[in-house]
């Protein structure tokens, strides 16, 4: 299942990935059955994003051993749905494990990085699906044909019903390409809004090395002059690509506005933020649209951030996680350079950039993953989305792909058109059904000129949300609160 996420050519693993495995659970009973699933959630996910030690080695550890559990409990629930009935087990996982992906969205623990549906965002006919569903209901399709092929292998089954299994599954697989290639536009429609996205790929040792800012600055500097012109609407800058609190330091406010006026035209810059709070400072992973004039016109902070990387869930209700806290304490920290989270804080509203001719939203990297939050950012006026990133801290791994491709996600669940910038690549310009409209390759040091479009209507999943999310979460808390109450129960009466 793993193999699925890393490119084009696994991705038909996710179709098959769950058979053996929903074999082997339906026949478990008891601790057994939790530690099994245990396994299978810790050394997925461990296989899945393995990368973000790159990162943060502890946030990686961390991470994955939280995400464990989800599959756990989802699992534990489909062996104990077996035990009373084998089809009530069959019948419920595609909403259990859907309702999983589902929750992992709604809290600071959220990681929604693995979800199955991500596996066919190469396939663009297939990916057309999520316009109706978001990337949730291609997860409950893909587990639901994995039961199908399940039942298929089931001995005990009479073999009528194993192949009008084997049949639902081909046929699924079926509508959701025909459903693609009749909707899928054999004649695409180019944008009208000029943009050029400005690609640096500046080493991070260089980029945070101390009073080093000026190289960032001349090296965007330089690209703007190179590749910016009067028909363009706005210049888009990656996540950070000004290493500086541009909040308050007016050295790098006074160099960014020279090298905005110069271009003439918006600038939407990544760099970092602070706000005084207390007797110090809160920090932000921030962007800023600059007007033409050089002058900062609005300001959004990052509001989903990487748990155990960016910050610690909850860090303001649990003291004893406080960095300052930890290093008092784990001194191997500071004595070894141990690569630790970040402490910045979430922000806490929705930012629409205005411009004469076009309104549009910032995701700032790891917002990407998040359906509904783009979805409302949408429905809140954007005529198109623009994302920056910092992928650098990845190399070459397989979570920079991972990651574009649920931008590409994005941008088909709500029909609009999504512009990457990413410090390194991947850089690209992408429309409402999934086509890359240039690309600029890894670690390449370049701009890309491009038009985005106007949104010109809403999808069914921009008009009603992720339906199938909502209704599979359902589902999974009245079955996780009907085990509870029975274990209760006999808890009770035991005594």
């Amino acid at each position: 299942m793993s193999l699925a996420f890393y490119s084009p050519y696994f991705g038909w693993l996710a179709w098959i990935s769950l058979v053996r495995p929903l074999m082997i659970l339906s026949k478990l009973r008891g601790r057994a059955l939790f530690n099994a699933g245990y396994f299978y959630g810790f050394f997925f996910n461990l296989f899945t994003i393995y990368w973000v030690a790159l990162v943060s080695p502890p946030g990686m550890i961390t991470a994955v051993l939280i995400l464990g559990c989800y599959y756990a409990i989802v699992l534990y629930l489909f062996g104990r749905l077996c035990q009373i009935r084998p089809w009530l087990g069959a019948a419920l996982v595609p909403f259990l494990w859907t309702g999983m992906e589902h929750f992992r969205t709604l809290s600071q623990f959220a990681f929604p990085w693995s979800d199955l549906g991500y596996t066919q965002s190469y396939y663009l006919y297939i990916l057309q699906f999520v316009s109706v569903t978001s990337v949730h209901g291609l997860s409950f399709l893909i587990v639901l044909v994995n039961v199908l092929l399940w039942q298929v292998l089931r001995l005990e089954v009479p073999p009528e019903r194993r192949l009008t299994a084997f049949l639902s599954s081909v046929g699924i697989i079926v509508v959701l390409l025909a459903y693609g290639w009749v909707v899928f536009p054999p004649y695409p429609e180019k944008g009208d809004i000029d943009i050029t996205i400005l690609q640096g790929s500046v080493p991070l040792n260089v980029k945070w090395a101390r009073g080093n800012e000026r190289y960032s600055l001349d090296l965007y500097d330089s690209l703007c002059q190179a590749n910016v012109d009067s028909s363009t609407k706005l210049v888009i800058w990656p996540e950070t690509s000004v290493p500086c609190y541009l909040s308050h330091n007016f050295a790098c406010q006074t160099a960014i506005g020279q090298i905005v006026r110069k271009s003439g035209t918006y600038h939407l810059v990544g760099a970092l933020g602070a706000t005084i709070h207390g007797d110090g400072y809160r920090y932000f992973n921030s962007c800023y649209q600059i007007s033409p004039k050089g002058k900062i016109e609005a300001r959004y902070d990052k509001r989903n951030l990487v748990p155990f990387a960016e910050h610690v869930p909850y860090q303001d209700y649990l003291p004893f996680l406080d960095p300052t806290f930890i290093r008092r304490y784990l001194t191997f920290i500071d004595r070894y350079d141990v690569q630790w989270w970040s402490d910045f804080h979430p922000g806490d509203s929705d930012v629409i950039f205005e411009t004469p001719d076009f309104r549009y939203a910032c995701l700032i990297c790891f917002e990407t993953a998040f359906p509904e939050f783009v979805r409302t950012l949408i429905r809140k006026g954007s005529d198109f989305i623009v994302g920056i990133t910092n992928d650098t801290w990845f190399g070459r791994s397989v979570g920079i792909y991972m990651h574009a491709r649920m931008f590409v996600t994005r941008a088909v669940e709500n029909r609009c058109w999504f512009a990457r910038a990413a410090n390194s690549g991947l850089s690209y310009i992408v429309d409402g059904y999934g086509r890359i409209w240039g690309e600029l390759p890894l670690y390449q040091v370049a701009a890309l000129k491009g038009k985005v479009g106007k949104l010109n209507g809403y999808s069914f999943f921009t008009k009603y949300g992720d339906v199938i999310g909502r209704l599979s979460l359902l589902i999974t808390t009245i079955c996780a609160g009907i085990f509870l109450v029975r274990w209760l129960l006999a808890k009770f009466t035991s005594h």
